[in-house]
């Protein structure tokens, strides 16, 4: 399954068992969860809701990182 990911394609395996979440894409990436908020096909997913939020082929997928310091 191919995502774009912050306009980068990223190829993700598919498992038979369960669909792939936007859980499953933070964790393939290394994304902390703390301090990231997602949107899925422009659509904010709320944290509570990333482990049943399924991911299908060719979903725009936004990470948004909060910068500290200032």
């Amino acid at each position: 399954m191919t995502v774009i990911v912050n306009e980068k394609k990223i190829t993700l395996k598919e498992r038979e068992d369960a669909p792939v979440t936007v859980t499953d894409l933070l964790k393939e990436m290394n994304v902390p969860e703390k301090g990231t908020a997602v949107a899925v096909n422009n659509r904010m997913v709320r944290r509570d809701d990333w482990t049943g939020h399924k991911l299908v082929d060719g979903d725009k997928v936004l990470l948004i990182k909060a910068a500290y310091g200032g």
